[in-house]
């Protein structure tokens, strides 16, 4: 269970790079978040800090003071944000971070997955889409150990011609095992938080496009995102740049595709109807069976006799064996390598044999 004394709703004027000029702008970007009609009277009372002091944002002149007050922290980290107290029935009672969803009540639909770098990191994605016609967007940078660091987004989805269009709405972070335990936030987004995923290909089973970044310094970055259950986990993409990048050269004559064992069937028959429909030649030369044909298939030919002319372009001369092609096959034809030097190497071998016995015997 969640173990946060409370939940409260922030504001975070510097990652949003807004300041409010007025008081009643507060509640307009909180019923954005919410999809609620929210007034001053439920959120009150406004706070305004820099995670060190706090300001109460009463009326239009607090703003500016508290906004341009000095930090207490580093520049580096330093943050203006304003917190309110979340009205009671928008968030559910049951709610748990990752498990429980804050916008989407109906059933889910599409689930898609995806693994991108990201600045230094590998950031895994995974968004899930909902029939109520919101998403669930959900960030997590592994190697952190056994408390992963997840940040989740929430938002409208609405399908468009090429793809989806996402507004997001609100986003907040988690991590398991957080000591010490504190206060859980849900932030506001920008009112221009919006992205387009495209498809990749006819399929739709791929999105590609620009989501929120968690890491580095830029807003967005490229994710490829892959239907769960569409391909095997151990290959995501299938883009043109993994297409190209399986061509051997360039100007190379692609390999054609094997026939199958239907086609070869098939094609089989079809030789064996024609050969029996073709009249007898008595000077036609015979030929082996149509079921020898086959590609790869090594056959010897019994009958051929050694032929006399110069082997044709087709018969090519391989150590001391001759091969010829036909019909898809090779034929062995014959052994064509003389005997004479094994005897007359024999023959050698014996008389210098015999030189050394006798040479040996008359000392």
């Amino acid at each position: 269970m969640l173990k946060q004394k409370k939940i409260d709703f922030e504001v975070n004027l510097t990652k949003m790079k807004w300041c409010p000029k007025h008081v009643s702008e507060i509640p307009k970007v909180i019923s954005r978040a919410f999809e609620r009609d929210i007034t001053m009277g439920m959120i009150q009372p406004i706070i305004g800090t820099d995670h060190v002091k706090q300001w109460v944002l009463k009326e239009d002149k607090d703003i500016p003071e508290f906004f341009n007050a000095p930090n207490m922290m580093q520049e580096w980290i330093a943050e203006k944000l304003i917190k309110v107290r979340i009205p009671d029935g928008i968030i559910p009672k049951d709610f748990q971070p990752k498990k429980v969803k804050i916008l989407a009540t109906g059933q889910k639909i599409a689930k898609f997955f995806g693994e991108d770098p990201v600045s230094s990191r590998v950031v895994e994605c995974t968004l899930k889409l909902f029939d109520c016609r919101h998403f669930y967007l959900k960030q997590t940078l592994p190697g952190s150990g056994a408390s992963p660091h997840w940040m989740i987004f929430e938002g409208r989805w609405a399908p468009t011609e090429r793809g989806l269009r996402l507004t997001f709405l609100i986003r907040y972070s988690w991590q398991l095992n957080r000591k010490p335990p504190m206060d859980f936030s849900v932030e506001a987004t920008r009112e221009d938080s919006v992205t387009s995923l495209a498809w990749e290909g006819e399929t739709e089973k791929q999105l590609n496009g620009n989501i929120p970044a968690i890491v580095g310094t830029e807003d967005f970055y490229w994710a490829e995102l892959v239907q769960e259950g569409s391909v095997s986990m151990a290959h995501l993409r299938w883009n043109e740049d993994d297409e190209e990048s399986t061509t051997s050269c360039p100007g190379a004559t692609p390999t054609p595709d094997l026939p199958t064992p239907e086609e070869l069937t098939a094609k089989r028959s079809e030789q064996s109807r024609r050969s029996a429909s073709r009249p007898d030649d008595c000077n036609a030369p015979s030929r082996a069976p149509a079921e020898a044909k086959t590609p790869v298939t090594f056959a010897v030919h019994p009958g051929l006799k050694k032929p006399e002319a110069r082997p044709s372009d087709s018969t090519q001369m391989a150590g001391s064996q001759r091969f010829k092609a036909e019909g898809g096959g090779v034929l062995l034809i014959e052994d064509t390598e003389s005997p004479w030097p094994l005897y007359i190497g024999l023959g050698i071998f014996v008389l210098m044999s015999s030189f050394v016995f006798f040479s040996y015997a008359n000392q």
